[in-house]
């Protein structure tokens, strides 16, 4: 049995990607005109920038990786 209320999302997903193009750039542009023609108030924030000094380096070394760290991709059954 489908849902009803995905049925619907998913419609509407297919028809924005549609009248988009499938280009996530457009996706993105129409929903940002929707959202300020929906005259709702919506918070921005300034960019985030990362601080160096937090960074930790990382190493693709396996030999790094400690001893009993799982590193595989899990299975799909």
């Amino acid at each position: 049995m489908i849902d009803p209320i995905v049925a619907e999302i998913r419609a509407t997903r297919e028809r924005i990607a549609e009248e988009s193009g499938c280009d996530v750039h457009a996706i993105a542009e129409a929903a940002r005109k929707r959202q300020q023609a929906s005259g709702v108030r919506t918070v921005s924030r300034p960019k985030r920038v990362p601080d160096a000094s937090l960074a930790k380096p990382v190493s693709l070394d396996p030999e790094s990786v400690p001893s009993g760290t799982d590193t595989s991709a899990p299975t799909v059954s």
